[in-house]
């Protein structure tokens, strides 16, 4: 007999062990989800440690929950990451409902893997920050730079830089998505850090465009660590993407801290990185801080004002009959001596409703961003929500149900002139979000849009 099988016996005992712990943790878990699932929204059933990953249909999941929301005939549903429930919202006035009206319950951000432990953000980062006090003074700091009376201030930036993007579009209108990504990233860049962008191979354009896609990080069925979380915690030759993202992420805060320091010393312009340096001398405010704050100015000012404006130019090229009516509304009103400014705002209903149109036509948060929770078990209708469970709207389902916009396909400008046209929110679209999460550089973008 080999020396070896005393050995090799008790490691198989061990293996054996394992996996019979394993099994029965497996089965405990998944019958914790079977009896959960009968409290929650109906959807898909789910299998086994992965949930319903295998099912989610990509790259556009939000069809597919679109149409498990028509088989279910509920609004909300039920997808599984994992064990963790995620409630997906299909028509406005539901999403409304908890969201806007439960505002104090539904104001905080689930535990995420991608978006948030992946990256070392989960207690810095304002965009997944838990409801609390460091959320309401990040929200604050945001609102003093973005909020709807401080981008006032920000209009010489945008206008300065709205006519260097007509000059760009008029020399190379073959590169108009670049021409336009320049012109968003110049504004928000020099409001963040009082530096201009000339270029877009310039490095601050190059992360700008890298950080938004960071967003797609909360998108389900796209990332296998989402539903496994334990994923993060393997060895590099096992699961590279964790420690890839780890070291991503650490180089990105690096660079945006510098650059902050760097706005702050050297930029003679009055600009959000010389507030937080400030602010930081006051309350200690950390450099991981700082980094994702400017960083989430520049990625959420960004993606929104150059998608929409994207779309817009598509839309006007599909739909020429709207760009003629724009075209004679501005003419009637500011003439061919001057360009348009925002005092001519109120005077130019039809193009107002265009950029409103703009919004739902084709909106950039298709699944409606980042995720809310809520702060405790909250029941809505028959159904019982667990704290901290993953609530979010399928604004491509929202913004494209008949009911609320009929003939959803067509970019009809008109349904935002219909002043009784009934919509839970006054804006009538749902393009930044919900309550106390809504986007905090909405005031900026809709000024740059118009």
């Amino acid at each position: 007999m080999s020396s070896n099988t005393p050995f090799i016996h008790f490691l198989t005992d061990i293996l054996s062990y394992i996996l019979i712990l394993s099994t029965l943790y497996t089965l405990g878990d998944y019958i914790r989800v079977l009896r959960l699932r009968q409290k929650l929204p109906p959807g898909p059933f789910p299998w086994p440690l992965v949930g319903n990953h295998f099912q989610v249909r990509l790259p556009r999941p939000w069809l597919w929950m679109d149409e498990q929301s028509k088989k279910y005939d509920s609004s909300p549903i039920t997808i599984w990451r994992g064990h963790r429930p995620m409630i997906f919202f299909h028509d406005a006035w539901s999403i409304s409902e908890i969201l806007d009206k439960r505002s104090n319950v539904y104001s905080s951000r689930p535990r995420m893997t991608m978006l948030g432990d992946s990256r070392d953000a989960t207690q810095y980062d304002q965009a997944v920050l838990p409801y609390g006090d460091m959320w309401r003074h990040h929200r604050r700091l945001m609102h003093n730079v973005v909020g709807s009376q401080a981008v006032r201030s920000h209009r010489p930036i945008q206008d300065n830089e709205i006519k260097i993007l007509v000059g760009d579009l008029l020399k190379r209108p073959e590169d108009f998505v670049m021409a336009i990504e320049r012109y968003s990233v110049s504004v928000v860049s020099s409001v963040g850090f009082g530096r201009r962008i000339d270029k877009m191979d310039d490095t601050v354009a190059r992360v700008a465009l890298k950080f938004m896609e960071g967003v797609d990080m909360a998108i389900p069925g796209l990332f296998m660590m989402e539903s496994l979380p334990f994923m993060l915690g393997l060895p590099k030759i096992l699961y590279p993407l964790a420690s890839k993202m780890k070291d991503s992420s650490a180089q990105i805060k690096a660079f945006f801290t510098s650059l902050a320091h760097e706005g702050a010393s050297e930029s003679t312009l009055p600009n959000f990185s010389t507030m937080l340096i400030q602010e930081q001398k006051e309350t200690n405010l950390s450099d991981n801080e700082i980094a994702f704050l400017t960083g989430n100015l520049i990625g959420g000012g960004v993606d929104t004002t150059a998608s929409t404006t994207i779309s817009f130019i598509f839309a006007m090229c599909a739909f020429p009959d709207v760009q003629k009516k724009a075209y004679e509304e501005i003419n009637r009103i500011v003439g061919q001596n001057r360009m348009p400014d925002w005092t001519d705002k109120d005077e130019m209903p039809y193009c107002g409703a265009i950029v409103s149109e703009s919004l739902r036509w084709r909106t950039v948060t298709i699944l409606g961003g980042i995720p809310h929770a809520p702060i405790r078990d909250d029941v809505y209708e028959d159904y019982t929500i667990p704290e901290g469970t993953w609530i979010a709207g399928n604004v491509w389902s929202i913004h494209h149900n008949s009911k609320d916009f009929p003939d959803p396909d067509r970019f009809n400008h008109d349904r935002f002139l219909e002043e009784r046209r009934p919509f839970p929110n006054k804006k009538g679209h749902s393009a930044f979000g919900w309550g106390r999460r809504q986007c905090s550089g909405q005031p900026l973008a809709e000024q740059g849009l118009f």
